[in-house]
């Protein structure tokens, strides 16, 4: 088959692209790839014959790496991405809002989890503890509403009022107890 260029040479390569949902094929001999495409072509493909996938993709992705790329800013302090990876340390609370998408990732992995636990007090840990549960049943109660699981909101809101009042008891006792 000859090129689809230059109809002189033998095509070996096969160009496709795909943009917008959109594919095109094209069949180019080397000289007409290395002239249209991105990606750095071995003077001849016999070079590249037994090269590993790894390598192939290496050079694709250092042309990718030479195009221009989007830096993202923190509108509050003015630090950049680039400044944040250097050292490590975020200019202000905002950088976490403008660095969410990138960040997020990054803390599940090493954290485990987004939403920061931290430490319970002994002396009012069971009060802590309390309002905590109190909370997530109330959380669970709406997603249950929401799903229209009815019988299993009456039980979490019957719960939910049952903690609440042991709590308003214990409050009062330790008034009558100062």
């Amino acid at each position: 088959m000859l090129c689809e260029r230059c109809n002189k040479n033998e095509a070996k390569i096969h160009l496709i692209k795909l943009i917008n949902g959109k594919k095109t094929e094209t069949w180019l001999c080397e000289k007409c790839a290395k002239e249209l495409s991105d990606i750095p072509l071995k003077a001849s493909m016999a070079e590249g014959a037994g090269m590993p996938f790894q390598n192939i993709l290496s050079g694709f992705f250092e042309t990718l790496d030479k195009t221009k790329k989007i830096e993202i800013v923190c509108k509050n302090c003015g630090l950049t991405y680039s400044q944040f990876k250097k050292s490590g340390q975020l200019g202000c609370s905002k950088c976490y809002e403008s660095f969410n998408d990138l960040l997020s990732p990054r803390i599940k992995r090493i954290q485990g989890d987004l939403e920061h636990v931290g430490k319970i007090p002994v002396r009012e840990g069971n009060e802590v503890i309390q309002r905590k549960r109190i909370k997530k049943l109330k959380e669970d109660l709406q997603k249950a509403v929401i799903k229209e699981e009815y019988e299993r909101a009456a039980v979490l809101r019957d719960e939910i009022k049952l903690l609440e009042s042991q709590r308003e008891v214990k409050i009062d006792h330790e008034e009558l107890d100062r």
